[in-house]
């Protein structure tokens, strides 16, 4: 006898993984809807921005110079005879550095100083002839033409001695050149010439650089808007009585060290510079223990004034995409949007905001590198601020 198998079983069989199916497609539905809609906010530092007065302070580039540089040059042709100083030492005002042999400069001071005595006696006799003639003319002894020819011969060597003394005095002054002496105190280089070298004006004059130590000077340019910042206080006090104000100027070294004497501003040029828009200014610092030498890079900086009611926004909530600033801004939703902002100067571990915020809106200062515009962010306790090394870094890290 044949069994019949009943069908109930594959159709029950069937039901059973629909509606497993059609549970598990309800399950990631649900699923996909909390995330949407029930994400938890993200936890994140926040500040509020704040304004306040903050000094002006501009940081620029230059080069260490000496306040004063002297090139000692050779200013007659000789052999070089002496060399009385070491390389790279301490002189003094007056010290003899070089000698350059004078015997070519003393034979010729001798023979200039022998033609001025022949010249003297040649002229003592012609004014004791026109003396004599002038007393025999009165007489009518001679006539007035050979009185007159006397006079003129003592005119002409009395022209001669004056010739002949000032050749002397070239010949003596230019004896007193093979002695080249220190003109001031200062650190002297290396010697550009050996004993023995033929030296002289020109090409061959520069025997060696004398500068001095007891201050240095930087050289920077400031730009327009910051010349006429200062400019434009500078007036309004004077319009006012007010006294002159003096710039706080400090230096940092190529070690990042902050030199520790201040300086001040000594001279700023005449015009600016049309094809970079700025203007020479120097500063001059002191240097009493001879620590800075010429042309070491630094960077000056400058308190250039005060700013009233700045919107500073702290270093640490700044985002840079390829050179645009941006901060993000909690709404009164609690989300983060991100803004672009403009900024000025630095103040510390914070810069002032020429645009794009407002004094009491919220930044994010800690965690925005894992937001984005839209999302919720709620407020965690805000750690001590980055350096600003360490806040680059992980800007960077999360690019």
């Amino acid at each position: 006898m044949t069994k019949r198998v009943s069908s109930a079983f594959p159709c029950r069989l069937l039901l059973i993984l629909a509606i497993a199916l059609l549970a598990l497609a309800a399950l990631g539905c649900g699923k996909g809807d909390d995330e949407g809609q029930g994400a938890k906010p993200v936890a994140v530092a926040m500040a509020i921005v704040q304004a306040k007065s903050v000094p002006l302070v501009g940081e620029f580039t230059g080069r260490t110079d000496s306040e004063s540089t002297v090139e000692l040059q050779a200013r007659i042709s000789g052999f070089l005879k002496k060399i009385n100083f070491r390389e790279g030492s301490m002189v003094k005002q007056g010290d003899l550095l070089f000698v350059i042999d004078p015997v070519e400069q003393q034979n010729t001071l001798a023979r200039t100083s022998a033609d001025v005595s022949r010249d003297k006696a040649q002229l003592d006799y012609a004014r004791k002839e026109r003396e004599r003639f002038e007393t025999l003319v009165k007489q009518g002894a001679v006539s007035q033409q050979e009185y007159d020819a006397k006079l003129t011969n003592e005119r002409q060597l009395a022209a001669s001695v004056a010739s002949a003394a000032a050749t002397a005095s070239e010949a003596r002054t230019n004896l007193g050149y093979t002695r080249v002496m220190a003109p001031q105190a200062g650190r002297i280089g290396k010697s550009n010439f050996k004993v023995g070298d033929l030296v002289g004006p020109g090409q061959n004059g520069l025997l060696a650089t004398i500068s001095a130590t007891d201050n240095f000077t930087v050289t920077f340019n400031i730009s327009e808007r910051d010349y006429l910042l200062v400019a434009k206080e500078a007036m309004e006090a004077k319009a006012k009585g007010l006294p002159q104000k003096t710039f706080r100027t400090t230096v940092i070294l190529a070690d990042e060290s902050v030199y520790p004497h201040e300086g001040s501003i000594d001279m700023a040029d005449r015009a600016i510079d049309p094809t970079t828009g700025t203007l020479p200014v120097r500063a001059v610092f002191p240097n009493p223990d001879g620590l800075i030498k010429p042309g070491l890079f630094a960077k000056v900086r400058v308190e250039l004034g005060t700013l009233d009611n700045a919107t500073l926004v702290p270093e640490q909530a700044i985002s840079d995409v390829q050179g645009a600033k941006f901060v993000f801004v909690v709404d009164k939703d609690g989300k983060a949007q991100n803004r672009p902002v403009t900024l000025g100067s630095r103040v510390d571990a914070a810069y002032v905001v020429q645009g794009g915020l407002s004094v009491g809106e919220t930044v994010i200062v800690d965690g925005w590198q894992k937001v984005r515009s839209g999302m919720a962010v709620v407020a965690a306790p805000a750690g001590p601020p980055a350096a600003p090394a360490a806040a680059a870094a992980a800007s960077n890290a999360t690019k």
